[in-house]
């Protein structure tokens, strides 16, 4: 089995901060464990690119979706032989004008 390389998008490490910085606020061992939850999950997509699910609904580009605690969505692509996550994303925001 081949493993994809990982590219973070700088949109992608920024959705990060901001998610980690606004949960630090109240927890920061749950901001802590979130963040890992978010690598634990692009070091799966290097394995298993398929992973995630597409959605025609919220937009033509090729994109795959990864929920994560069900509050949470990772969007990412598959270059060649590369997983680039393009966004981390609050299910409260607006998803299709995100991407």
């Amino acid at each position: 089995m081949n493993k994809f390389d990982l590219v973070i998008e700088n949109t992608a490490e920024r959705d990060i901060y901001i998610i980690a910085d606004y949960i630090a606020k109240d927890n920061k061992k749950a901001a802590l464990k979130l963040v890992k939850e978010f690598y634990k999950s692009f070091e799966m997509f290097c394995l298993q690119p398929n992973a995630g699910f597409v959605r025609k609904d919220f937009t033509y580009r090729n994109v795959r979706f990864y929920v994560v605690k069900r509050k949470y969505l990772i969007i990412y692509t598959i270059i060649d032989s590369s997983i680039h996550i393009l966004r981390v994303l609050s299910t409260y925001q607006d998803i299709c004008s995100a991407i």
